[in-house]
């Protein structure tokens, strides 16, 4: 490697830095002067500008955004997911019930788990329930009053 190229090398690594004004003074002095003397160096530093102008002026677009609307108006899509949340939302209120009863029905045997511990797990599971449907409650009160409901996406 030759004399001529060491600090050139240097200043690559560091024009990204130079460019985003993430160095010292000194550094940036130093590298603002080798540039005005290198043709490479300057020709690689207007490339690097050249490019980040390109990517802020760049907009992402994709297809799924020109055809969202058309997606989520699908019908048979609609009833298939209200038909697949209802089958999941009976599965777990069924399954639920069931394991609520054996454990009630544990509780209350005489051979079971202690009353007391028994009842107050009840009593802990119970009010997590109803907070949860007081929060669905206000949820679903506050989903006809929402401001965002029209935006489209």
């Amino acid at each position: 490697m030759n004399s001529n190229q060491s600090p050139c090398l240097d200043v690559q690594e560091k024009l990204s830095a130079y460019l985003d004004d993430e160095l010292t003074q000194q550094e940036q002095q130093r590298i603002y002067l080798h540039l005005q003397n290198c043709p490479n160096c300057k020709a690689l530093a207007d490339d690097l500008l050249q490019m980040r102008g390109d990517l802020k002026s760049a907009v992402l677009t994709s297809v799924d955004t020109e055809h969202l609307p058309r997606v989520l108006a699908d019908r048979p899509a609609r009833r298939l997911a209200f038909v697949g949340w209802a089958l999941v939302i009976a599965a777990v209120l069924l399954l639920g019930g069931i394991v609520s009863w054996q454990f009630i029905r544990e509780v209350f045997s005489e051979s079971g788990v202690g009353r007391w511990l028994g009842i107050g797990v009840i009593a802990f599971y119970g009010g997590l329930f109803l907070l949860f449907l007081s929060v669905l409650r206000q949820r679903l009160i506050a989903r006809k009053t929402d401001k965002y409901k029209k935006v489209q996406l």
